[in-house]
C-alpha cells in the first residue's frame, strides 16, 4: 500500500509538471494511467486493511443464511516463531433459530396460499399452469410441490391442456402436497383444487374428436382410416402442402436480395478490374503512343494507326485490352465528326483514371504547341509512370503473399499435427 501511494505522488507530481513543459507532453498519458492503477491499489489497500469480506482482527462475519458457506484467506501470525503465513478459512453460513425457522415456515405457507391461483381466478377453476414456486421468502425456504394427477399436472406445476381438454368434462379435484424446508426444520401442506377445461374452440373440439376415433381404431393394423365425419359434418382431408407459399414468397425474397447483392458486387470487381488493367496499360500506352510521334507521324495519326494494331492484333485472337477499347470508341467519335479536343477530352472521361486525364491535357496542350514539346512530355511521362508500375507490381506481390499466409499456417499445423500426434501415440503406445 505504501508502494502504491508512493507512485501515486510521483505520477501525480509529473501530471502537474505535463503541465507546464510541453516536452513532457507525451509521457502524461502512462503516467496518467500509472496514477489510476496506483490509486486503484491503493483502495484496495484500505478495503483489505479493513476487512472488506467481513474479517477483522479477531472476527469473521458469516454469510447470511442461504447463501453458503464462506470461503476466505486471512494472515495469521506466530509471535513467538515470528513467522506470518495465509490460512484459507472456511466459515459455514449462518443458521436460523428454531423460532425463526418456524416463523419463516409459517409465513411460506401464506405466501403460497396468496400467489398459487397465479392468473387463475380462484382453486375451483385452474385453467392454465398456477403459480409454483420451488422457494419462499426471498429464497429463506424451500418447497417440494407433488399432485395426485401427474397425467394432468407435473411436479413444476406445468398442466398438459390438452390431456384436461381430454379427460375432464366439468371439474378434477387435484390434491397437492407441498413440503417446505428450512434449515432443520420441515412443514408439510395439503390441498386441493379443481382442473376445468378452458374454453375449446371448433378446431380444438375436431381435433379431440379425430383423436378419440383414431385411439379406438385397432392398433395391429398398419393403416388407420381417418374419420369421414365428425358431429354430422362431413369432413374432407388433403395432405399438407410441401412447401407453404409464404414460405416460397420469403425464400423469393432472400434470393432476390441475393442476386441482387450478387449483381453489385460483379459489376463492383469488374470496375476495380478495369480500373487495373487501364492503369496497367498505361505505361505501354503511353511508350506506343511517343515512339509512333517520334517518327514523325501526327497526333491524330499515330492514334489511329494504334487502333488499326490493336484491331488487327484482335482478328489474330488477341487478348481484350481496356484501354484499346476506349481508344477504338474514341476513334469512331472522331470518325464521327467530333473534334480532337472533345475526343480526347471523352477518352479521359471514359478511362477515368488521373494519368489518362492528364494524357488528355497533354494531347490537347501538344496539338497547340506542336508534336516537338509533346514528345519530350511524354517521354517524362513514360519514365515516371514505369516507375509507378513497378511499385504497383511490388505492392500486389506483397498483398498476394499476405493472402498466402493463412493458407500456409493451415498446412503448417496439418503437417505438425501429422508428425507430433503419431509421436505421441507411440509415447503411450496407443
Amino acid at each position: 500500500m505504501i508502494l502504491c501511494a508512493v507512485v501515486c505522488l510521483v505520477s501525480g507530481a509529473v501530471l502537474a509538471a505535463g503541465r507546464k513543459k510541453e516536452s513532457w507532453h507525451g509521457i502524461r498519458s502512462p503516467c496518467l494511467v500509472w496514477f489510476l492503477f496506483g490509486l486503484l491499489g491503493l483502495c484496495c489497500g484500505m478495503a483489505d486493511a479493513g476487512g472488506a469480506d467481513g474479517t477483522s482482527a479477531e472476527t469473521v462475519k458469516r454469510k447470511p443464511p442461504g447463501e453458503g458457506d464462506l470461503e476466505t484467506e486471512a494472515y495469521v501470525y506466530l509471535a513467538e516463531e515470528d513467522t506470518e503465513y495465509v490460512v484459507t478459512l472456511s466459515i459455514p453460513e449462518q443458521k436460523y433459530t428454531h423460532s425463526k425457522e418456524r416463523e419463516l415456515l409459517a409465513a411460506a405457507v401464506t405466501e403460497m396460499e396468496q400467489t398459487f391461483c397465479g392468473g387463475n381466478t380462484s382453486l375451483y377453476e385452474i385453467t392454465q399452469n398456477p403459480d409454483v414456486r420451488e422457494s419462499y421468502q426471498d429464497g429463506a425456504v424451500t418447497a417440494e410441490w407433488t399432485f395426485s394427477e401427474r397425467t394432468l399436472i407435473s411436479g413444476e406445476g406445468e398442466l398438459d391442456l390438452a390431456a384436461v381438454k381430454r379427460q375432464v368434462k366439468k371439474a378434477k379435484r387435484v390434491e397437492a402436497s407441498v413440503v417446505f424446508s428450512c434449515g432443520e426444520s420441515r412443514r408439510e401442506h395439503r390441498f386441493a383444487f379443481f382442473l376445468v377445461p378452458g374454453k375449446i374452440s371448433r378446431r380444438e373440439a375436431v381435433q379431440l374428436a379425430v383423436e378419440e376415433r383414431i385411439a379406438a381404431q385397432d392398433r395391429t393394423n398398419g393403416v388407420v382410416a381417418l374419420p369421414k365425419s365428425v358431429d354430422g359434418q362431413t369432413l374432407v382431408w388433403r395432405a399438407p402442402p410441401p412447401v407453404k407459399p409464404e414460405e416460397l414468397l420469403g425464400f423469393g425474397a432472400l434470393a432476390a436480395v441475393a442476386v441482387w447483392y450478387a449483381a453489385k458486387e460483379k459489376r463492383k470487381q469488374e470496375q476495380e478490374r478495369r480500373r487495373r488493367d487501364l492503369f496497367l496499360s498505361y505505361p505501354e500506352f503511353v511508350s506506343k503512343l511517343s515512339l509512333l510521334l517520334g517518327a514523325g507521324m501526327g497526333i491524330g495519326g499515330a492514334l489511329r494507326k494504334m487502333d488499326r494494331m490493336y484491331a488487327a492484333k484482335r482478328a489474330q485472337g488477341g487478348k481484350k485490352e481496356e484501354v484499346y477499347e476506349a481508344l477504338r470508341r474514341m476513334v469512331c467519335e472522331m470518325e464521327n465528326g467530333m473534334g480532337e479536343f472533345r475526343a480526347y477530352r471523352a477518352f479521359s472521361e471514359d478511362c477515368d483514371l488521373q494519368p489518362y486525364r492528364k494524357l488528355a491535357s497533354l494531347l490537347v496542350s501538344g496539338q497547340k504547341a506542336g508534336n516537338r514539346r509533346l514528345l519530350a512530355q511524354l517521354n517524362e511521362e513514360a519514365d515516371r509512370v514505369f516507375a509507378e508500375r513497378k511499385n504497383a507490381a511490388r505492392r500486389l506481390g506483397e498483398e498476394a503473399g499476405t493472402k498466402l499466409l493463412l493458407p500456409m499456417m493451415m498446412m503448417l499445423v496439418v503437417v505438425m499435427g501429422i508428425v507430433i500426434i503419431p509421436a505421441f501415440l507411440s509415447i503411450y503406445g496407443i
